[in-house]
């Protein structure tokens, strides 16, 4: 299946299902960012932010549209230099409750690994907060890529991050648009001095060549971007590709409970995000040393 192809699938089931979990959902974003939130560094200025973070960063971004998109940036105690990880969620954006309960369990287990993690809003400042899933095409990849390279950019000009220690995580949108950061095929920004890049349930795009170590996690039963395009791909040295058997796409979403969208099957597998989260963990382990 082709690019367009698969962003035409994904372009018109994903805005009537997230927008209408998002509605449902709405009154609950808030309370659950306030029980969850944890402080991240605070800056004197800087782009709104999804998501209920309370601070936010600037990041410079390359962008006609925009100077600037915010991040949310936590790291350990101590004073570094820390590896850190770029968080990029799917299309649905930060203010989304299962995705408020999935970057908080990211942030926590980074933390507890003594890791940094910059979670990027590429949305809100630009005036889609509810995200952006009208934009799953080569443009709208284009610049989820540019805002990848941006935040790992603005990483490395930190003295207490370790420039030759940084990862690129995304999900859904976000892991297509880390491929598109680390593809020197794809146009765009590239960045292909990090450390590695970690992506949950991408779409394998035609002649996919991530340019850093890459793992790829999916589900056998993704039926939006499907293991199959990811499993055609063969001879990349770059490519670790882990497919759970029964998974959807959004298996690591702690959705509570399982859900139709024309046709395309949501679920939580508890199980499949624990050894995704075991799998990860070796992934960055391996590559930190």
């Amino acid at each position: 299946m082709h690019l367009n192809a698969i962003a035409a699938c994904l372009m018109a089931t994903a805005q009537q299902s997230l927008k209408s979990h998002i509605l449902l959902t709405a009154t609950a974003v808030f309370t659950v960012a306030a029980v969850n939130a944890i402080p991240s560094v605070e800056a004197a200025s800087a782009p709104p932010i999804g998501g209920g973070y309370a601070n936010a960063i600037a990041i410079p971004v390359n962008d006609p549209a925009v100077k600037e998109i915010a991040g949310a940036l936590f790291k350990p105690e101590g004073t570094g230099p820390f590896p850190a990880v770029v968080y990029m969620s799917g299309c649905n954006g930060l203010n989304f409750p299962p995705e408020i309960r999935q970057e908080k369990r990211v942030i926590d287990n980074n933390l507890s690994k003594g890791i940094a993690t910059l979670i990027v809003d590429p949305f809100t400042a630009r005036g889609e907060k509810d995200g952006a899933c009208d934009k799953l095409d080569v443009p709208g990849f284009t610049r989820g890529g540019n805002d990848a390279v941006a935040a790992v950019k603005l990483l490395k000009s930190m003295p207490d991050i370790n420039p030759a220690k940084i990862f690129l995580q995304g999900y859904s949108y976000g892991a297509i648009a880390s491929l598109y950061a680390t593809d020197t095929n794809t146009p765009g920004d590239h960045d292909t001095a990090i450390a590695g890049l970690i992506t949950y349930y991408p779409y394998c795009y035609d002649n996919v060549s991530p340019s850093v170590p890459t793992l790829v996690l999916i589900g056998e039963k993704d039926d939006w971007t499907p293991a199959a395009a990811c499993q055609a791909v063969k001879g990349n040295v770059n490519f670790d590709l882990v497919v759970y058997p029964g998974a959807t796409h959004g298996f690591t979403e702690p959705f509570e409970q399982p859900f139709d969208v024309d046709g395309h099957h949501l679920a939580h597998d508890e199980a499949a995000t624990k050894d995704a989260e075991q799998r990860v963990e070796a992934f960055i382990d391996s590559h930190l040393k």
